[in-house]
């Protein structure tokens, strides 16, 4: 009897252990605790300058989005689709904007199979799917979606395909969609924040949903929520981190009754309002930007230990390996965390006196980097920044 109370007490301490284990991580954004990091070598453990090649069929005033697979750098323009391997040599691009069979108005989204070679371009209420050859894109169909999805995202461990939709404009029925490669329908979310808008103002923002792939793990957050979503297998919206704005985000109120008096005071309308920008994982790290009464800032939550760190996003970090410009992440792809500047701003820096004088843990960086500085020109095409983090 006494063995038998021994092993109840046992599996309920276990039960209740792993139910912590399994909650839900809440931050408080504006108080996430932890310390202030100033230098990039305290998350990175090592930085690379990769120039991309000045074609002239690869100019960019912007790198849109980036990613990164088969060894090649996949860069979106709102126009062009742009292919780099991973020396920064240009390859190839897709550009196909027009208004005749197969030519898309805009890339609005793109996703990659690259395991498949396999591209999908999503352009104002359509779906169009490229088979990516040894010299380019292929067209092999387009789906007319009748419906009109900000961002398409492939799933990782399947053909499916993730539909999702701006809620900012208050018009949309749908959070999410997915659709198989046929165009038929398996799962639909609704957006649960609709409003009739009484203003005449339309405020729109590139953070409606933010979405990452880590490995396998596809994640999402909306915007007028403050939780982010592990999506599995099964189109489940599991939970999995809270950034807690309390009660300062945007309201469906405001975006409802945006007075006309707040545009064009050069001030943001929304500067009152605290907002989640920008949401990056790398296997250590999850890391989010937020803007807040001018003021922005990067949170970095370890999702080991569910320490925090944070950076002032004005500031950004201090390149003390390798003595660069200042870093603030950008995208991830892989693992690696990836920045990316103008080749006038890298000229600028690397022949002033703040890089000349800087004292850095990897001296070999810094003499490449030096080199490369004398080899740039201020009109080139833009420089990507590979940064390794820290296990």
């Amino acid at each position: 009897m006494r063995n038998l109370i021994i092993f109840i007490l046992a599996l309920i301490l276990f039960s209740c252990k792993s139910k912590d284990d399994q909650a839900v991580r809440t931050i408080d954004v504006l108080s996430p605790g932890g310390t202030e990091i100033k230098n990039l070598s305290e998350i990175a453990a090592d930085i690379r300058y990769i120039p991309l090649e000045s074609h002239p069929d690869a100019f960019m005033k912007f790198v849109g989005n980036l990613k990164e697979g088969n060894d090649k750098y996949y860069i979106n323009t709102v126009l062009e689709l742009l292919c780099f391997d991973k020396t920064g040599k240009f390859l190839y691009k897709l550009e196909q904007q027009g208004r005749g069979p197969g030519e898309y108005t805009y890339l609005s989204d793109y996703d990659i199979r690259p395991e498949k070679n396999l591209v999908a371009v999503l352009t104002r209420g359509k779906l169009f799917f490229y088979n990516e050859t040894d010299t380019g894109f292929k067209l092999q169909k387009q789906l007319d979606l009748k419906m009109q999805p900000g961002n398409v995202d492939l799933f990782p461990d399947q053909d499916n395909i993730l539909l999702s939709f701006s809620a900012s404009n208050g018009e949309n029925k749908y959070q999410c969609v997915v659709i198989n490669p046929e165009g038929d329908t398996l799962f639909i979310r609704p957006n649960s924040y609709k409003f009739t808008r009484n203003s005449k103002v339309v405020m729109m923002f590139s953070s409606d949903n933010i979405i990452n792939k880590q490995g396998e793990t596809l994640r999402i957050k909306g915007f007028l929520n403050d939780t982010i979503y592990t999506i599995n297998n099964k189109y489940e919206f599991i939970p999995y981190m809270i950034l807690n704005t309390s009660g300062k985000s945007i309201t469906t109120d405001f975006l409802a009754n945006v007075p006309a008096s707040v545009m064009g005071t050069g001030r943001s309308p929304t500067a009152d309002f605290l907002s989640i920008s920008e949401i990056l994982e790398t296997e250590k790290y999850m890391m989010f930007r937020y803007n807040y009464q001018e003021s922005a800032k990067w949170v970095l939550v370890d999702k080991a230990t569910r320490q925090t760190t944070s950076f002032d996003a004005k500031e950004l970090l201090k390149d003390d390996i390798s003595g660069g410009i200042n870093i603030e992440p950008k995208f991830v792809c892989n693992g690696i965390i990836y920045a990316w500047t103008d080749a006038m701003k890298f000229k600028a820096h690397i022949t002033g006196d703040d890089f000349r004088k800087a004292e850095v843990l990897n001296p070999e960086r810094k003499k490449e980097l030096e080199a490369l500085g004398s080899m740039i020109k201020e009109d080139d095409n833009h420089l990507l920044i590979a940064i390794t983090p820290r296990n």
